[in-house]
C-alpha cells in the first residue's frame, strides 16, 4: 500500500468509536422479526384475496351459466343428428 494510505488508515484505527456497538445485534434481531411478521401478514392477506377472486369468478361463471339456459335444437348444431356433417358419414 502506498505510504499515505497506510497512515491514513492508522489516524483512522486511532480514532475512539463514535457509537456504543453493543446494541447493535438487539436492534438488528428486532428489525428482522418485525420484517418477518410484515411478511406472515403480507401473505395472509395475499391469500385471501386470492380466494376472494377465485370465489367471485366461481360465482359470476355459475351466473352467466344459468343465464344462458337449455340450448335449443338445431339442425346446424354439432350434437345434431340432422347436421349435415352427418350426411357426409357411411350409413351401413
Amino acid at each position: 500500500m502506498p505510504p499515505e494510505l497506510d497512515q491514513l488508515l492508522g489516524e483512522l484505527r486511532a480514532q475512539p468509536v463514535d457509537r456504543s456497538l453493543d446494541t447493535v445485534a438487539d436492534a438488528v434481531r428486532a428489525r428482522l422479526s418485525e420484517t418477518a411478521a410484515a411478511k406472515s401478514q403480507t401473505w395472509g392477506l395475499r391469500a385471501l384475496a386470492l380466494l376472494l377472486v377465485m370465489a367471485g369468478g366461481v360465482f359470476a361463471s355459475a351466473s352467466t351459466a344459468a343465464a344462458v339456459g337449455p340450448a335449443k335444437a338445431s339442425p346446424f348444431a354439432a350434437w345434431s343428428s340432422l347436421a349435415p356433417s352427418t350426411l357426409l358419414e357411411r350409413s351401413e
